[in-house]
């Protein structure tokens, strides 16, 4: 397979957004190491890693017994799409050189770090239904709450392999009661959601995984993502950004009152408002209005989110 993007920073990817301090994610900072068990396609249970930085960026595979070449090449394709590595990120850093060039009259976000760093790859798990799930529980809750119920889940249903548990199936999702939801993973009013997509994608019925595709219009993807069970406008948004479509902003009180606070706003500016500061870069509005909002993330201090 080829080699990262040039630019490449594993830890920008990881730190993109808190995901990667979810279940079962492993990630060592000190060594710029990500790792978490991995399902093949074969039922095995491998745990799969990703350290180093740049063209050194390697990926490896340890399982109970020895791993095939077909199998270790599956875990290198799940953990590539995890760092979107192979997103074409150069029409949005084109977009950033072309309005620092010629700005417009409306102040931009302070993006070059962007380009000259290579941000923009956003953290992402091996399946769409993994990320719908989460997506799910990071709704009107503390992130601290949101990572007690991912936690939950996998230590409860996840299948064991070398590295902890993985991410549940559907399929093992959709055999317990709501009541599984409500008592032990404490995911509260989201639990009739959760079994209910889980049972939808177990039975054949919902199949996210071509969603990655560009087969899709962002607005039909987005009408798909609102019909799932629990999932409003900023799950919508949310869940879109992590398919890779940045037409949208995804605001949600943190990034609202992180935004007013940036840009100096004495008042909570509006929506429509904030939609304006960054409708020159595009279809990829959103993905700026992220990078200015979590700039801070990558500065060396170590404000992680």
């Amino acid at each position: 397979m080829p080699g990262p993007p040039s630019p490449f920073d594993l830890d920008l990817t990881v730190r993109s957004h808190g995901f990667y301090t979810l279940s079962p994610w492993v990630y060592d900072p000190e060594r710029r190491a990500l790792g978490r068990p991995l399902v093949l396609a074969a039922g095995r249970t491998a745990f799969g890693e990703a350290a180093g930085e740049g063209p050194a960026l390697r990926i490896t595979a340890t399982a109970e017994g020895r791993l095939s070449a077909v199998e270790r090449r599956e875990v290198e394709a799940q953990l590539r799409a995890c760092l979107s590595l192979d997103e074409d990120l150069a029409p949005f850093h084109a977009r950033i050189r072309e309005l620092e060039a010629v700005p417009p009259r409306r102040p931009l976000p302070p993006l070059r770090w962007a380009v000259e760093r290579g941000a923009g790859r956003l953290l992402r798990s091996p399946t769409v239904y993994e990320d719908a799930v989460k997506t799910l529980c990071t709704t009107n809750c503390t992130f601290a709450l949101t990572r007690h119920m991912v936690r939950n889940l996998v230590e409860a249903l996840g299948e064991p392999g070398p590295g902890g548990r993985a991410f549940p199936s559907a399929a093992a999702m959709a055999e317990r009661p709501e009541r599984f939801y409500r008592e032990v993973v404490r995911a509260g009013y989201r639990s009739g959601a959760l079994r209910a997509i889980a049972v939808e994608v177990a039975r054949g019925g919902l199949d996210m995984e071509p969603w990655r595709g560009p087969g899709l219009e962002t607005e039909e993807l987005a009408l798909r993502i609102r019909a799932l069970p629990g999932f409003g406008p900023y799950a919508t948004g949310h869940l879109l950004r992590l398919l890779g479509r940045h037409d949208r902003l995804a605001l949600d009180s943190w990034t609202r009152a992180k935004l007013a606070r940036l840009r100096g706003c004495r008042r909570q500016p509006t929506d429509r408002a904030i939609e304006r500061w960054y409708r020159p870069y595009g279809r990829f509005a959103g993905l700026a209005m992220w990078l200015e909002a979590t700039a801070d993330w990558h500065d060396g201090a170590a404000r992680w989110p």
